[in-house]
């Protein structure tokens, strides 16, 4: 059976309700969605009307990771390898090496609150894509831009459920 629009957006809206202080099964269970649904990429992308950032990158995987720079204290986020079927998940900022979360190839990264401090109208992450060596960053992609951020600071009327849902995109491709 496919999965419809309906049901996405059935799984962001228990998301973001179905919290309190706690976390709740369906926030711990976002990540899960990803890497065992085929669908969830796909029908993720048509809901919020994104195209995912791409990146590039030459000289293999040695050393690659995503540099938490930035989240809202209290709140959660996991980084989804779709393709590797590998989560990580993090509460503050931090280093992911991500050199054997992703492979050669095509790479689809996901980012999305798993658990929210309390507020769910204020949230907010960034990941800087970047090469380590000896801990020390010598490449930071994108220009040095993040290339999976969301925020939202409760100031912007919610158009579409799925602006709450704090689901970035990405596609890496490594040489």
């Amino acid at each position: 059976m496919k999965f419809q629009k309906k049901h996405v957006l059935f799984i962001v809206t228990m998301i973001l309700f179905l919290s309190d202080n706690n976390e709740s099964y369906a926030r711990e269970k976002i990540a899960d969605y990803f890497l065992n649904n085929p669908n969830a990429w796909d029908d993720t992308k048509r809901i919020t009307h994104t195209v995912p950032l791409k990146i590039v990158v030459a000289d293999g995987l040695e050393g690659l990771g995503f540099e938490l720079a930035e989240i809202t204290e209290g709140d959660k986020v996991a980084l989804v390898f779709v393709d590797t079927k590998k989560a990580e998940r993090f509460e503050r900022k931090g280093f992911c090496d991500a050199s054997d979360k992703l492979k050669k190839g095509n790479n689809r990264i996901v980012a999305v609150i798993e658990r929210n401090s309390g507020d769910r109208t204020k949230f907010h992450y960034k990941f800087f894509l970047q090469r380590n060596i000896n801990n020390v960053p010598v490449t930071i992609y994108n220009n040095g831009n993040a290339i999976l951020e969301s925020i939202y600071d409760g100031s912007l009327p919610v158009r579409d459920i799925s602006n709450l849902s704090g689901i970035k995109l990405c596609e890496i491709e490594i040489k």
